[in-house]
């Protein structure tokens, strides 16, 4: 014989709640690969204000900037990529990897609140398609890191991060200080001086 013993039951104002500020879970690292033309939309929000945004939709990535020097940052760290970027090839299709038999897409939302900083390194991959071992650049920005495939993918992101920078001037209240181009004269020797030798690859800081 069993019995079933009847649940107790705690009021609702009595259930207790973790602070709203207690975080569960940590996002550590995300990888984005970029091959072939990035189909990349900029928009702006508040120009002007103290609370202007520039957010980069890119595929399923949504980057928002909270102030001109970010962006600025970005254009750059993109820029030491490119300096990695012999023998990688001009366009790799995709898909690199098996496809599996299910897939979660996942959308990632990143708020910059901070002027990132990055390591950038030349990998190494099998190409399930191409069946055959094939360079990339990987470059980490906080807690994504970017699989740079091919050239084509490189800049395309390139072409969009100027424009997004290119706004920011006129979109920050503060744009003006870093209206220059940080990939160009003397910016460019400036921001070499940022880079610190890490393994195979480097850091901007």
């Amino acid at each position: 014989m069993t019995t079933a013993q009847s649940p107790v039951k705690t009021p609702v104002s009595q259930v207790r709640r973790p602070p709203v500020d207690r975080q569960t879970g940590v996002v550590t690292t995300m990888t984005a690969m970029l091959a072939g033309e990035q189909q990349i939309a900029i928009d702006v929000v508040g120009a002007g204000t103290s609370d202007a945004r520039i957010v980069a939709r890119w595929g399923r990535v949504a980057m928002t900037f909270t102030a001109a020097e970010q962006v600025h940052r970005m254009l750059a760290l993109f820029g030491t990529a490119r300096q990695a970027m012999i023998g990688v090839s001009a366009r790799v299709p995709m898909p690199v990897v098996e496809q599996p038999v299910s897939d979660v897409a996942v959308l990632a939302a990143i708020t910059w609140t901070h002027t990132p900083t990055g390591t950038a390194s030349v990998e190494r991959m099998h190409h399930a398609g191409m069946r055959t071992m094939i360079s990339f650049v990987a470059l980490t920005i906080g807690p994504v890191t970017f699989h740079i495939l091919d050239h084509a993918g490189l800049d395309s992101a390139i072409k969009a991060l100027v424009r997004a920078h290119q706004l920011s001037v006129t979109v920050y209240t503060d744009g003006h200080r870093f209206a220059d181009d940080p990939n160009t004269g003397p910016n460019q020797r400036l921001g070499r001086r940022n880079l610190k030798p890490v393994g195979a690859g480097w850091s901007y800081r």
